[in-house]
């Protein structure tokens, strides 16, 4: 597999665990009360947050709120997401 179809994959698996938090969080907002929910999004929220760090580490920020630079923004640096394979 490329490194495109790996980075990728990761952003599908991102997009797929924070669409599943979201639903989570709908059906929440109406069943605060449901412990099998709240697990549900307490554990898709360790899932996105682990892909999240795999991609930064291999590919840059997924987000701009994901970027801590020290010395300079370095989100500028890196292909964005939504570019796909642009460089």
């Amino acid at each position: 597999m490329g490194a495109g179809k790996d980075r990728n994959a990761l952003l599908q698996k991102i997009s797929e665990a924070s669409f599943a938090m979201d639903e989570a969080r709908l059906f929440l907002d109406t069943h605060p009360d449901c412990m099998e929910a709240l697990h549900y999004y307490q554990n898709m929220c360790a899932v996105r947050e682990k892909i999240v760090k795999e991609y930064t580490a291999l590919y840059g920020p997924v987000s701009s709120y994901d970027c801590f630079c020290n010395d300079s923004w370095k989100w500028v640096e890196y292909p964005w997401p939504w570019e796909g394979e642009c460089k």
